[in-house]
Formats: structure tokens, sequence, C-alpha cells
């Protein structure tokens, strides 16, 4: 795991100068086309409503979708890393990829001293890994250098969010009264000039205000939003992200809803219960409605395991990475055999349980990028027929 820093990098901010009238469609067109085949990788998970599991589903689809490119790069397969970009200033992927326990044991294995012996070092190292999304905010609305996390996990480097996020809104919000639709870009502009470097994209955006959404939905072609709830609150967030989609045309003709996900669903003998049937057919029959693809509600979906859910994050450990742990079969870096996570309560976490979670997750990030894959060949398809 290392700190790398993406210096050389074009000026956003002078590829939105020019723009300071909203009526100036043209323009605006051919820098939206241009970005737009340089972003074909950038998966967006949000949803217009807090408390749905978007942080967990994204820290684990991001964590299956590197998982995969570490194992074709074993098998002598070509393979990039994955990036997952949180952009929640109360976001929680820093725990639920435990950051700073990893900052410990890196420094406990380079140095070979306790724990109290190395807290000066891994205090200062904490300061630096962790800005606390300052990097990642003034990249985003301004001309900053972007820092990543590079190995987060093999093959998946990451950002860092925090406090500093919840400046970006009021900046971007700043920047479009100077230069109208053209500032919602800033991040399209940042993640076009290193997409090229990255398998996936996973891009987790908040669901509150309208300048992230907006700003992430210019950025991202694939949409992913989870359901945990089966209230009209929840349907009513996915609405709001529909109206968003739309509404946003002009700054992404090809963003759409890829794929909507059920979590923490009860599972009796492995088949779903009546209340996640029920739901699945309401918004199936509301998708119809709106002429949208029903086929997006996939049949994956990840079970109602709450008791494993918060271990995995107690523990730093995305759903996969934490069965192999309770199964006793997680090897560090330097190949030792990680000890076996234990509850609150001192007992071995349950290994059986574990490995049905984490298969939920695999099969829903296989749901998902079968989706994603399909949308992309669509698109390329119809790039190729108006080329010709």
């Amino acid at each position: 795991m290392e700190l790398y820093e993406y210096t050389e990098l074009q000026s956003r901010l002078g590829a939105i100068a020019d723009f300071d009238d909203m009526t100036d469609d043209a323009s605006l067109q051919a820098l939206v086309e241009y970005l737009r085949p340089f972003l074909r990788n950038v998966i967006g998970v949000t949803i217009g409503k807090g408390g749905e599991g978007k942080t967990t589903l994204a820290t684990n689809l991001a964590y299956m979708l590197a998982e995969e490119q570490a194992l074709r790069n074993a098998q002598g397969k070509s393979a990039k890393p994955v990036l997952y970009i949180e952009l929640d200033q109360n976001g929680d992927s820093r725990t639920d990829f435990g950051l700073h326990a990893k900052i410990l044991k890196m420094v406990l294995d380079r140095s070979g001293d306790t724990e109290a012996d190395v807290q000066a070092e891994v205090s200062a190292l904490v300061r630096e890994f962790d800005d606390h999304g300052k990097s990642l905010r003034d990249a985003i609305t301004n001309d900053g250098s972007l820092k990543v996390i590079k190995d987060l996990r093999p093959f998946l480097d990451a950002t860092v969010s925090g406090k500093h996020c919840a400046d970006i809104a009021a900046r971007i919000s700043k920047l479009s009264d100077a230069h109208s639709l053209a500032a919602y870009l800033m991040l399209a502009l940042l993640l076009a000039q290193i997409s090229h470097l990255y398998r996936w994209i996973v891009l987790d955006f908040a669901p509150g205000d309208k300048s992230i959404q907006r700003t992430g939905l210019a950025a991202a072609t694939h949409l992913v939003a989870p359901i945990h709830n089966t209230d009209n609150a929840a349907l009513g967030g996915l609405a709001t992200i529909t109206r968003l989609i739309r509404s946003n045309r002009r700054l992404n003709p090809e963003v759409e809803l890829a794929a909507i996900v059920f979590l923490g669903f009860r599972k009796v003998n492995g088949d779903a219960t009546k209340e996640l049937l029920n739901v699945r057919v309401k918004i199936e029959t509301l998708l119809t409605q709106a002429k949208m693809d029903p086929d997006m509600v996939l049949d994956e979906y990840v079970r109602d395991a709450r008791s494993i859910a918060t271990l995995c994050r107690n523990h730093g450990k995305p759903a996969r990475e934490f069965a192999l742990a309770a199964t006793g079969e997680l090897k560090d870096e330097n190949g030792m055999l990680v000890p076996r996570p234990r509850d609150e309560n001192g007992r071995y976490a349950d290994p059986e349980a574990s490995v049905k979670l984490a298969d939920d997750y695999s099969n829903l990030a296989r749901g998902v990028i079968t989706r994603v894959r399909q949308r992309n060949t669509e698109l390329r398809d119809n790039q190729l027929q108006g080329a010709s």
C-alpha cells in the first residue's frame, strides 16, 4: 500500500473557462461527446435517499471487481486495477476497508516493534494517507493533483473522503455561476484523464446535494441503485434518480440505470420471501410504465445477515475478505494466515454465514457487470452506427 499522486493532469478549469453562456449548446455538446468514450468504465452507485446501503454496496462491488482482476493477473491474463472514489463527507469507506488498521500493520511489519512503540509514526502516516478528502475536493473543484491509495487491496486503489468533501457542492455551484453547466463536468474531465489506467472506476456519491448528484451523473455511464427498504421512501429515492438522469441529458446523454439491487432481504432455504417478491413486482411495474427496462432489477440479491455485516465493518473487511478470514484462509502480504475474526463477545465469526454473505456479493457483482457490459456493447454499436 502506498500513497500516489497524479500530478500531470491537464487543467479542468481551462477546459470549462470558455463556458459562460447556458445557450452555448453546440460547444457543450461537443465537449460532452468528446468525454463520453473515456468514461464507459465508470460505474456510479447512488440512490435518492440515505440508509439504503450505498457505500456497503460500492465497497463490496469495488472489492469483487478488483478480485477478478487479481485472478486474471494470476492466470497470466491482462489485468488493470479498479479505482474506488467516494464523494460523501460522511462516507464509511475508510472503515469498510480498515484503512487505519492497515497503516498500523504496515508500520509494525516494517519495524518489528510493538504497537505502543510506533504510535507516533502511525499517527503521522494516518495524517498523510487520510487527508479527509482535501485532495479529492481540490482535484474536482480546482486543478489540484489527485491522491490515491494504491494497492489498498490487490488491484484496488481508492481515494479518501471526509469532512473536506462537504465543500465540493458549494464550490461546484460557485463555478457554475461563472461557467454554467460545464462546471458539473469537472469530475468527468478528471476521470477521463486516468480512466485508461483502470479496468473499472466505482463512483460512490451521496444522495443529498443536487450539485454532487449532477457532478456524479455527468461522470458515470452506468448507475447501480441499492434498495434496502420496502417503504415508499425507498421507491421515491429511485424516482429521484430517474428524474435527475433525464434532467441532466445535456451533461451526459449516456448515463442510465444499469441495475437495481436488493440488500438485506431474508432468504428461506435459499429462496426469496414474499416481501421481496412483492417489492420486485412493484418496481418492475413502475419501470415498465416509465418505458424503462424491467430487467435492470437483478435476480441476484444480498441476504439479511446483519450480525455478519456489522462484523465486516468492525473488522474493516469487505464480505469476501471477511469470509476468507472467518474460514481461516486469508493470508496477509507476508503469506501468514490472518487470525480468525471474533465478535464482541470473543466468539469466532460464523464461517458458514460469512461465506453465504460473500457469495451473495459475488453473484451480485457478476449480475451488475453483465448488465454493464451489455450496455457498453450497445453504446459502442450506436457510436459506430452514428459514425457511418
